[in-house]
């Protein structure tokens, strides 16, 4: 239950990114920008009714397709809709390189929100452990950026974007579903020798 809990809330946090992805390939540009409005409009409405916080990656993904949907909306022919993906998953890339280094990483922010209390601070071992596991993930968003640039350069759009929606939406399972094993990784990685506690060396009183 705990796994489906986070799993959710990690969608949640994407949703209106892949809601987007979903309509937008389904439908129109302009059907997805509206979908995606609506479901940004009434998650936070939801989310501040219900007293929830508001994670970075939240208001990262948000920020973007609002962004997006707005200069496609003012354009006589939607034309972010070739370059969007590469662009959010480029940036998405950096924001969580960039929050790898800070006090609390993004990842660790939802497994500590989903336990309901913050790991101890002298746990260094746990912060190693989802300090690399949010670079994983920065790696993964500036890869797909990669190929996403790699379908829209040998394909022609309507397929690129096809291969894009069905590519990205198999792989962003696939990685929340093996970040969702973070307690058996962190434990075969303490087995092989990583992410070991670090103990004080100084005397006690």
């Amino acid at each position: 239950m705990a796994s489906l809990f986070l799993f959710s809330r990690i969608l949640l946090d994407f949703g209106s990114l892949l809601v987007f992805w979903v309509l937008a390939s389904l439908y129109s540009v302009r059907i997805a920008i509206a979908g995606t409005f609506v479901f940004i409009l009434s998650d936070g409405l939801h989310r501040y009714l219900g007293k929830r916080t508001f994670p970075r990656l939240w208001i990262i993904s948000n920020t973007l397709a609002i962004v997006f949907g707005v200069i496609d909306l003012i354009s006589i022919t939607p034309f972010m809709i070739r370059y969007e993906g590469v662009l959010t998953n480029l940036i998405i890339a950096l924001s969580f390189a960039v929050g790898a280094f800070g006090a609390t990483t993004p990842i660790q922010e939802l497994v500590e929100e989903q336990q309901g209390f913050p790991f101890p601070p002298e746990r260094q071992e746990i912060r190693a452990y989802f300090k690399s596991l949010t670079l994983v993930w920065a790696l993964y968003f500036a890869a797909k950026a990669i190929l996403y640039f790699w379908l829209l350069t040998y394909f022609p759009l309507p397929r690129a974007l096809m291969l894009r929606s069905v590519i990205g939406t198999v792989s962003l399972g696939v990685m929340i579903g093996i970040s969702l094993q973070g307690r058996r990784i962190f434990l075969l990685c303490q087995r092989a020798g990583f992410f070991l506690p670090r103990y004080s060396t100084e005397p006690q009183a």
